[in-house]
């Protein structure tokens, strides 16, 4: 994880300062770089504290370890239904959505709804037919 904050503190180092040059050299007229590159620094530093917040808290993780098995990171990534449905379902909602945010707000509501009943499909999929428990 020490490696992961060096990373990315020294990201948002570099971004800042390139992103001050940047607007140096263009006389901070051009509003999309400058900005743009100040947020990703600030993105990168705040990605960067978190990681340094966590290793403080958590302690020596087996990334850290040079003597360190593949095996000693396993961890439970929680329970997943290969066989769902719902997850592109969910991505379908979100895709209408979007799209009607861009080209009709009309279309918008169709997508909420379509979300909303993927949602409550992907939370209560374990809860029916075969697969109950």
């Amino acid at each position: 994880m020490r490696a992961s904050i060096f990373v990315f503190m020294f990201s948002a180092v570099f971004f800042v300062i390139v992103g001050v040059i940047y607007g140096f050299a263009t006389d901070f007229g051009e509003l999309a770089g400058f900005p743009a590159l100040l947020l990703l620094g600030a993105m990168s530093a705040m990605i960067g504290i978190y990681l340094w917040l966590t290793d403080r808290r958590v302690g020596r993780q087996p990334q850290d370890n040079d003597d360190a098995e593949i095996s000693d990171a396993d961890a439970d990534y929680g329970m997943f239904s290969p066989w769902s449905w719902w997850p592109i379902t969910c991505a379908g909602a979100a895709a209408v959505a979007f799209y009607g945010i861009a080209m009709g707000w009309w279309i918008f509501p169709f997508g909420v709804v379509i979300g909303i009943v993927a949602l409550i499909g992907l939370t209560y999929e374990h809860d029916r037919g075969d697969f109950a428990h």
